[in-house]
């Protein structure tokens, strides 16, 4: 992705390792990638959370989620 080696496993678990190496991860893409996996028909908002829990990322993604959730 973007030039680098992405190990996929699932949706879900891919989104969660692009935030956990955020550090290394341009914003932009970041945003675009969680965005395009929002829109996908494919999304499953349980698992992602729960890898969000296993990785201590819920609230590092609460963010992202609020923006694209409608209120």
């Amino acid at each position: 992705m973007f030039g680098h080696t992405v190990r996929v496993y699932d949706l879900e678990r891919t989104i969660c390792d692009l935030f956990r190496s955020r550090s290394t991860v341009d914003p932009q893409d970041l945003q675009s990638a969680f965005q395009n996996y929002m829109r996908s028909a494919h999304t499953d908002l349980v698992k992602l959370m729960n890898y969000a829990r296993e990785f201590r990322l819920v609230n590092v993604m609460r963010p992202y989620l609020e923006a694209v959730m409608p209120a």
